[in-house]
């Protein structure tokens, strides 16, 4: 009996359709997300006995000016994580803020690094935010801006601490983040606590307004950064 070539022509093209279906799936991922997230831990600034005029200090609004985010795997390799400066304006009701995601290779890194930096007006040339940097760029040029009250012997007065501080932070985690097929998305938190931004190493309130107490401050401010998994 003769076969039809019709026929045979449409088995050989189910054939292949069949065997298309059956080739290996796509290559696995390689790449997963890495979100960076921060928190803001607010506490009661309030003196201790009698030891200073300085009675409390409340805290209205808080923004540091940070650039360049990395991360660092096992392999000691670097990736850039969120170039460029930007502003992080704490929430202080403490509610989580992402401040960057990012697709990243799978790996397990080990430590965040970033720049609490101040920055010339060029590096910031033709961008279409850049009023929100004003403030930072007058004067001397400032990379934390912290705004609240101080109350002194029962007298509250306004203030506007400007930090000139220019910091390299590194900080290690441990155990490492690991992005992979098992954990495609992660997330890591840094958390920042004004607890002691305003004290001295014996827990005494320090004036924000008293220019002698700048030196405590900024070193205060610049270990404030922590990172929680």
């Amino acid at each position: 009996m003769k076969k039809n070539p019709l026929l045979t022509f449409f088995s050989i093209i189910l054939l292949l359709a069949g065997c298309t279906e059956n080739d290996p799936a796509s290559p696995a991922p390689t790449r997963g997300t890495m979100t960076l997230a921060s928190s803001y831990s607010a506490s009661v600034l309030a003196k201790y006995g009698s030891a200073s005029g300085v009675d409390s200090i409340r805290i209205t609004r808080a923004r540091f000016l940070m650039k360049d985010v990395k991360f660092k795997n096992v392999l000691e390799d670097t990736l850039n994580f969120k170039s460029g400066a930007f502003i992080l304006d704490l929430n202080l009701a403490g509610t989580e803020q992402t401040v960057a995601v990012a697709d990243v290779p799978f790996g397990s890194y080990k430590r965040i690094e970033f720049d609490v930096h101040r920055i010339e007006p060029s590096t910031i040339a033709g961008r279409t935010d850049t009023a929100q940097f004003a403030e930072f760029l007058a004067g001397e040029r400032y990379s934390v801006i912290i705004n609240g009250t101080v109350k002194i012997d029962g007298k509250d007065t306004a203030f506007t601490y400007r930090s000139k501080v220019d910091a390299k932070q590194k900080i290690d985690i441990a155990p490492p983040l690991t992005v992979s097929t098992d954990s495609v998305a992660v997330k890591t938190l840094l958390r920042i606590s004004s607890a002691n931004w305003f004290r001295n190493g014996a827990g005494v309130l320090l004036d924000p307004n008293d220019k002698k107490n700048e030196g405590v401050i900024d070193e205060n401010i610049k270990v404030s950064i922590k990172l929680k998994r």
